[in-house]
C-alpha cells in the first residue's frame, strides 16, 4: 500500500480528512438543494486567489470572478423569479426568493477521495443522478430538469477546516423531463443546428469566464468519451499536474 512510507500519525490525519471532505461535499448538497448559492461560497469555500469553478460553459477563475458568476448572478436570477411569480402567487411574499426558484436534489455515491501525502490538500470525484425542479414560474408549469453529472473537485486546508478550492462539473446526461421530446431535440442539435435554430447546450445566462468552453458535453450518439474529470492518484501536494484547475489557463495548455 503506497501509504505506508507516511508515518502513523499522518496516515490517521489523512484517513479522518477524507471524512471531512465528504462532509463538505454533503454540505454542498443542501446548499444547492435550497439555492443558497451565497450560504455555499460563503462557508465552504476558499477565498483564495486561485480558486475556481466550472462548468459546461467554461471556467471562471479568481475570487471575485466566481463570486461575480455563481453568488451574484444566481441570486438575481432568484429575484427576478420571485418578481415575475408573486404576479400569480402573491403569497409567496415575504419569503427568501432563492429557494422558491429551484431545487436541486442532488445524491451523491461512488466517491473517490484521495489527500495528500502533506495532508494540506485533497481531491475527490463524484458521481451525483439527480433533478432540478420548480413549480413556481411564470409559466405556471412544473419544470424539470433530470441530470447526471460528475465532480471533479479540489479541497485545500484553511486554519484547521476544510474548504473547496476549485471544482469543475461535468454533465453527462441531461434532458428536461416531461417538457420536450429532448432525445430529438439534442438530435437535431447535432445534425442540423443552424437549420433548426437550435444552439450549442447552455446553462441559461452564462457567467463571465477566464476559460470558455465547452469544457464538457452531455452524452451524445456521435461523441466520443470525456474524461474531463479522472479520478484523483495518489499525489505528494497539490501542483499543477495534481489539480482539476491548472494553474496555466485552458489556451495556454491547448497551445503546447
Amino acid at each position: 500500500m503506497r501509504k505506508k512510507h507516511l508515518d502513523l500519525h499522518q496516515r490517521v490525519l489523512n484517513a479522518a480528512a477524507s471524512q471531512e471532505v465528504e462532509n463538505v461535499k454533503a454540505q454542498h448538497t443542501y446548499y444547492h438543494g435550497r439555492a443558497d448559492a451565497y450560504g455555499e461560497w460563503h462557508n465552504i469555500w476558499s477565498h483564495d486567489p486561485w480558486c475556481s469553478w466550472g462548468h459546461i460553459f467554461g471556467r471562471m477563475r479568481g475570487w471575485d470572478q466566481v463570486w461575480k458568476g455563481s453568488v451574484t448572478s444566481y441570486d438575481n436570477m432568484a429575484m427576478q423569479n420571485s418578481l415575475n411569480v408573486q404576479k400569480f402567487y402573491p403569497e409567496i411574499g415575504g419569503l427568501d426568493p432563492r429557494p422558491l426558484m429551484e431545487a436541486s436534489v442532488h445524491t451523491l455515491f461512488t466517491d473517490i477521495i484521495e489527500v495528500a501525502d502533506d495532508g494540506k490538500s485533497a481531491r475527490g470525484s463524484f458521481i451525483t443522478p439527480g433533478v432540478i425542479f420548480c413549480r413556481l414560474n411564470r409559466h405556471q408549469y412544473p419544470y424539470c430538469n433530470v441530470l447526471w453529472e460528475r465532480y471533479g473537485s479540489d479541497f485545500v486546508l484553511e486554519k484547521g477546516k476544510w474548504v473547496y478550492l476549485h471544482e469543475q462539473v461535468c454533465p453527462d446526461i441531461m434532458g428536461k423531463l416531461d417538457m420536450t421530446n429532448f432525445a430529438h431535440d439534442d438530435y437535431e442539435r447535432l445534425t442540423a443546428p443552424e437549420e433548426k435554430g437550435i444552439g450549442p447546450v447552455t446553462l441559461g445566462e452564462d457567467p463571465d469566464v477566464t476559460d470558455p468552453g465547452p469544457l464538457h458535453l452531455p452524452y451524445s450518439v456521435i461523441m466520443p468519451p470525456q474524461n474531463t474529470v479522472p479520478w484523483p492518484e495518489p499525489y505528494e501536494t497539490l501542483d499543477n499536474d495534481h489539480s482539476y484547475t491548472p494553474v496555466k489557463t485552458f489556451a495556454e495548455l491547448q497551445a503546447e
